[in-house]
């Protein structure tokens, strides 16, 4: 299977491509497959990649339906733009509230 791992960064070192000769004076039609090849390398490498579409953009934005992680626990969500703070507390029974802004939220444990 093409896979664009067997490519070196530097270029004059890709004499090969998918053991097809692309070094100088090499035939017109190892050209014409070479292409072809990377093509196919470049299709591999588009269909392992996740789309970008979806994502969320740097600037924010509004998420629908159910998020999902696939490992440690879940996602912080306040309902108000007061709550700012999204520090997460595990404190003895009989402690103090610790010093946070308003949206901390505190669990305490015996």
């Amino acid at each position: 299977m093409p896979s664009a791992s067997e490519f070196s960064i530097d270029p004059n070192q890709n004499v090969t491509i998918g053991g097809i000769n692309v070094a100088e004076n090499c035939s017109p039609n190892g050209i014409n497959n070479a292409i072809r090849y990377v093509a196919a390398v470049v299709r591999d490498v588009s269909d392992k990649t996740p789309s970008a579409n979806n994502s969320m953009p740097i600037s924010g934005g509004a998420f629908t339906g159910d998020i999902t992680r696939s490992t440690r626990g879940g996602y912080l969500h306040h309902a108000g733009s007061a709550q700012t703070d999204g520090r997460v507390f595990f404190v003895a029974e009989g402690s103090g509230r610790p010093a946070a802004s308003e949206g901390a939220v505190v669990f305490y444990y015996s």
